[in-house]
């Protein structure tokens, strides 16, 4: 049965992108919360750790590319590390099944429709906010093509999370328990429906004029960019991609596509500026500020012609260091550029181009809905800049483009992602792909978005619902289970 539970959580990678075997998510799920289901306390504990270390170990191996190619790290130490955060990623999923088994006792229907389904949902979140969170592979990012991302505009992802794994506790019962086949099937065909219905609804709607956009990709490979004698050549590509596009109104360069700090290339951006202001375009470029009293830099985007938008959410162990004791060790054996930054205000104004307040989110910050939710419904535009040349090859450009997709559908604004190596894209209200661009070509995106005005539902209440009406129900039912044991 452990075998079973490491070898479910490690397949259902293959349900992200850009695998996106969308099907296999549900007997993976299906198949732990079977066990977790005539398993005591303790094995639940066991089954979900375990099955979280296949999901994690296996979902976010592409860390390695990071630490050993780009870092410098011994391959042994970069696989360690990687075991020992999923090994810390996986205690949410184990606590999942074992609140639910030690105590919440009560029949399996209601376990597997909506026990363990809503213990699941707020683990998930929890692991995105302890210690700042590392909110990656949450099972809604799988359903962004399917009709239970309709649910998205209402309860997030991580509530189609929770209609995924209810899902799959429907079919554990069919199986189980043939007298409530009929049921679980109703309940699956009015959840699918009505997934399906919410998906043809418009939350939001259009202000102002549509604008033009530019989306540069530079495809400077990790391995050169903060070479010395790259820097004049990445400055001159990115300002020739630049270029020429008379009808853009806004230009977008990737995370840190400068490779140095503002105040040195000061120069190079005011000639940038005065380039613009012919054509009577913004553009954005990301680039590190020093901070010249303390010392401190961050990383940022600067609109050339004035305004910029400091990264509030760091990267633990890529941009900072959790426990700043430990860098010492820590660099000892992995040699990360600007790997200890420092973290912009939240409460920071939003940048402005093209005429239109932006909600800014750099590199794994449009992992966190709330961070993206943050900005609205200000913002009328979402941007994302990234550099995912950090990870090669692998697949987590995929899984970054389907994250970002799902933000843009909870907000229902067009979502605009500039990346050096891609997967740069622009990305409709309903989590639309309207344009994609191919990875490690240099190249440029133009696309027409109209910015969006208003709330979804989700905008306004986030995950406030799903963690209380879940910690109210688990809780009603750990209470009631305690009574009855005291009145035995």
């Amino acid at each position: 049965m452990s075998l079973l539970s490491l070898l479910a959580g490690a397949l259902t990678v293959l349900a992200f992108a850009p695998f996106d075997q969308v099907w296999i998510i549900y007997p993976a799920m299906a198949l732990l919360f079977y066990l977790w289901s005539s398993a005591s306390a303790g094995k639940a504990l066991l089954y979900g750790w375990l099955f979280g270390v296949g999901m994690q170990c296996a979902g976010v191996s592409w860390i390695y590319f990071s630490l050993h190619y780009h870092g410098g790290s011994p391959p042994l130490f970069a696989v360690l590390l990687i075991f020992f955060l999923s090994a810390y990623l996986s205690i949410y999923t184990a606590l999942a099944g074992y609140v639910v088994n030690r105590f919440c006792q009560t029949g399996a229907a209601l376990k597997l429709l909506l026990l363990y389904p809503l213990s699941w949902a707020l683990f998930e979140w929890l692991q995105g906010i302890v210690l700042t969170g590392f909110s990656w592979l949450q099972l809604g990012y799988t359903q962004i093509d399917l009709p239970l991302s309709g649910f998205a505009p209402l309860i997030g992802s991580h509530g189609v999370g929770l209609l995924l794994v209810m899902s799959s506790g429907a079919l554990v019962l069919m199986l189980i328990d043939t007298s409530w086949r009929k049921k679980a099937l109703l309940l699956l065909a009015v959840i699918w429906l009505s997934g399906f219905l919410l998906k043809q609804i418009s939350w939001t709607e259009a202000t102002g004029d549509a604008i033009n956009v530019v989306i540069v990709q530079g495809n400077i490979p990790q391995s050169v960019k903060w070479k010395p004698e790259s820097r004049l050549p990445t400055l001159q590509r990115y300002r020739q991609l630049s270029m020429g596009h008379d009808d853009a109104d806004l230009i977008i360069w990737p995370e840190t596509a400068v490779p140095g700090y503002q105040h040195n290339m000061q120069s190079y951006l005011d000639d940038l500026s005065l380039s613009m202001k012919k054509t009577e375009a913004d553009l954005l470029v990301g680039i590190f500020i020093r901070d010249q009293d303390s010392g401190r830099y961050y990383n940022s985007l600067v609109n050339v012609h004035g305004g910029e938008y400091r990264k509030r959410h760091l990267v633990p162990l890529g941009e900072y260091v959790p426990l700043r004791s430990l860098i010492d060790f820590f660099n000892h054996f992995v040699q990360i550029p600007m790997s200890d930054i420092a973290s912009g205000a939240y409460d920071q104004p939003l940048l402005h181009a093209a005429s239109q307040p932006l909600g800014v989110s750099i590199c794994f910050e449009d992992a966190f809905a709330r961070d993206v939710r943050r900005d609205l419904p200000e913002a009328t535009l979402l941007v994302n800049v990234s550099n995912d040349a950090w990870f090669d090859g692998s697949f987590e450009p995929f899984q970054h483009h389907a994250i970002a997709r799902m933000r843009a559908l909870e907000s229902g604004r067009f979502m605009l992602r500039a990346t050096n190596t891609g997967i740069s894209s622009v990305i409709g209200p309903k989590g639309e792909e309207m344009a994609v661009s191919p990875q490690f070509e240099t190249l440029v995106l133009k696309a027409r978005v109209q910015p969006m005005k208003g709330a979804t539902p989700y905008v306004f209440w986030g995950d406030l619902m799903l963690v209380l009406g879940s910690l109210v129900v688990l809780g009603g039912f750990a209470l009631r289970a305690r009574r009855r044991r005291v009145n035995v």
